[in-house]
């Protein structure tokens, strides 16, 4: 026997292990797919006496740890460079799961300035699209969002017995993509309402693409999501098979976008078709097939966002008024990763005037923000908080004497 027969032989098992795994190994690949059950323990920090407030963050903290405790975490890199030159290499951590269901099982002060809280969590890692129960979840940590939906719609096509074209404007495409959302348990601002609130020239400027606008119409009716974009059918004459057939052919794009902070956190496109004699039917039908694809990659696109938010840490813009000169804002720049609990990163985006407004990174939300700057004193200086939305806060800065 040569040596390269002897090779093969030794490799043969290992060959098999690859291509036909065992039984043992299958189970264990699967078990990772199955909900655990976790008990963990998080702390929320009592600011001003505010013990309603330390007690959600408790809860926070102890399902972030329940989902690290029951998957682990990836380590990643993130490595950026500019003109050729590495100016910073981070390393983060990110979770891969979800909770799809808690119970508090102890809870209490664990001292004048921390409240603890156990909780016993369901953990999974499966397609959270799919786990209504665990969406539901998901939206009480991001205080239920409420959505509004705008799309400009045009269904053109040929109308029976006339001698010429029709070009429709309909709500088909708004309301396949809102029935859609809402059977994954999204809630939406009332469309009426939207609709009394819509101007002429600002739909025209929403449906254009104008992202600023479509923000101030959602802050406008109370809505922390806007999806917009256009839906168009037409309709085309195939010939297969010695046999002409008419058909309709619909494509729909969108995009979600935060209210308060005008940032795109979805942007889909989709088609669709559907067969039919009647122009208009056939062509409504159309656009909703297309919005059911899109709809389905949207969700995914947003659940992923939040889930994000809730795992590694959301983006909350921070305005300041009152700024007295840079070294001010520096002094309060650089102070606040020690006053804010769960701030990762604080990056300055402006300064003039006396305003100042900054991007941080935090594992909480706006109102955490808020509650953690509230009359403090940081540094001399005098914070007063005077505005507040679900990712931006705005504070008001005074250098004591």
């Amino acid at each position: 026997m040569n040596r390269f027969q002897r090779k093969w032989i030794a490799l043969f098992p290992v060959c098999l292990l690859i291509l036909f795994p065992s039984r043992s190994m299958l189970v264990q690949n699967t078990s990772d797919e199955e909900a655990k059950e976790v008990i963990a323990t998080g702390m929320g920090s009592i600011i001003g006496g505010d013990i309603a407030h330390a007690r959600d963050d408790a809860i926070d903290d102890a399902l972030r740890t329940g989902i690290e405790n029951a998957l682990g975490t990836i380590i990643e890199a993130e490595t950026l460079v500019e003109n050729f030159q590495l100016i910073e290499d981070n390393i983060f951590s990110r979770t891969q799961g979800y909770v799809q269901n808690y119970q508090i099982v102890r809870e209490g002060q664990r001292s004048e300035q921390l409240y603890e809280v156990t909780v016993n969590a369901t953990i999974k890692m499966t397609d959270l699209k799919n786990d209504l129960e665990g969406i539901a979840t998901l939206m009480r940590r991001k205080n239920t969002p409420r959505m509004m939906v705008i799309i400009q719609e045009q269904n053109i096509g040929e109308a029976p017995g006339i001698f010429g074209y029709f070009e429709a404007d309909m709500n088909t495409a708004e309301t396949a993509i809102m029935e859609a959302f809402m059977a994954k348990g999204f809630k939406f601002v009332d469309h009426e309402t939207v609709r009394r609130n819509l101007e002429k020239e600002q739909a025209v400027a929403i449906m254009e693409g104008d992202v600023s606008k479509a923000a101030a119409l959602g802050l406008a009716v109370g809505a922390e999501v806007v999806i917009t974009g256009k839906a168009l059918a037409k309709a085309t004459v195939v010939e297969a098979f010695g046999a002409t057939t008419r058909s309709q052919q619909a494509t729909v794009t969108a995009r979600a976008i935060r209210t308060d902070t005008g940032d795109i956190i979805a942007i889909q496109s989709a088609d669709g078709a559907f067969p039919h004699i009647d122009d208009a039917v056939g062509g409504a039908r159309a656009i909703q097939r297309a919005c059911e694809a899109l709809s389905e990659k949207l969700i995914d696109q947003i659940l992923d966002q939040w889930q994000e938010d809730i795992s590694q840490g959301s983006t909350i813009t921070l305005q300041i008024e009152g700024v007295s000169d840079f070294s001010q804002l520096t002094k309060f720049k650089n102070a606040l990763p020690y006053y804010v609990r769960g701030l990762t990163s604080v990056m300055q985006r402006d300064w003039h005037e006396g305003f100042a407004t900054f991007e941080v990174v935090m594992t909480g939300s706006s109102e955490d923000l808020a509650s953690s700057l509230s009359g403090r004193d940081i540094e001399g200086i005098q914070v007063k908080v005077i505005g507040m939305s679900q990712n931006s806060v705005t504070v008001e800065i005074v250098e004591r004497d």
